[in-house]
């Protein structure tokens, strides 16, 4: 049997891995260089958000969807999929705890530097649930989704997912999940979407992405410690 193609679901994780430090990355350097102040911050807000919606979407369909698919091919794995259920939901509090640290610390206050060193430390904890939660998926469920699940069940997964959202709903978010995707698989995702959206998507969303980016503070360079913040304040 032809493995399943599973780009999106690979360059998700690599999304993943990738963007949760680099948050953290980027509000250190922000911090260093003094121009963490509350428009940037809200900045990375919308940046991370868009995160986020990829990262709902991407749980909610294996809820719902995947890990069902996975367990007709292999029953033996409901303990693994139970588990991965009940790691959702404590992650969603951990999302919920680095929204709320993001947006104390564009509102200011009195401890702007507790406020970042208490929201660096829940993106590392966050970053450590998740490396450990991706790697029980990539062991006991993706080997499964990619060579047992049969070509008509992972079709009708497929058909499934796709009839449970309309297309414009995420594509504004594709440029970052496609950000460091190889040519051939960011041409794999974007390939079948409608000609009208596609238009939308190299003429909007990438150059509004694009835009959003350059204005965020850096994800690479020497990074300070939250104590040379010198001020957070509010618009």
């Amino acid at each position: 049997m032809t493995a399943n193609n599973l780009t999106g679901f690979d360059i998700t994780h690599d999304l993943i891995r990738r963007v949760i430090p680099e948050l953290g990355r980027r509000l250190r350097n922000g911090a260093a260089a003094g121009s963490l102040d509350a428009a940037a911050v809200r900045r990375l807000t919308s940046w991370w958000e868009m995160f986020t919606r990829i990262l709902d979407g991407h749980h909610t369909s294996e809820d719902t969807h995947v890990w069902p698919t996975v367990l007709a091919a292999e029953p033996g794995l409901d303990a693994v999929a139970a588990v991965l259920e009940e790691q959702h939901t404590a992650l969603d509090e951990h999302l919920a705890g680095i929204a709320e640290g993001l947006a104390q610390l564009q509102d200011g206050g009195d401890e702007p530097e507790l406020t970042l060193t208490g929201l660096l430390a829940r993106i590392a904890d966050f970053d450590a649930m998740m490396y450990d939660h991706l790697a029980l998926e990539e062991r006991a469920m993706v080997p499964v989704l990619r060579d047992k699940v049969t070509a008509e069940a992972y079709g009708q997964m497929l058909a499934g997912l796709a009839g449970g959202h309309d297309p414009a709903d995420f594509a504004p978010t594709m440029p970052l999940l496609l950000e460091q995707a190889a040519p051939q698989a960011r041409e794999f995702m974007l390939g079948n979407m409608p000609a009208a959206l596609r238009s939308r998507y190299d003429l909007e969303w990438e150059p509004q992405y694009r835009a959003l980016v350059a204005s965020l503070p850096p994800a690479t360079g020497t990074a300070g410690t939250a104590s040379t913040i010198e001020a957070v304040v509010t618009a």
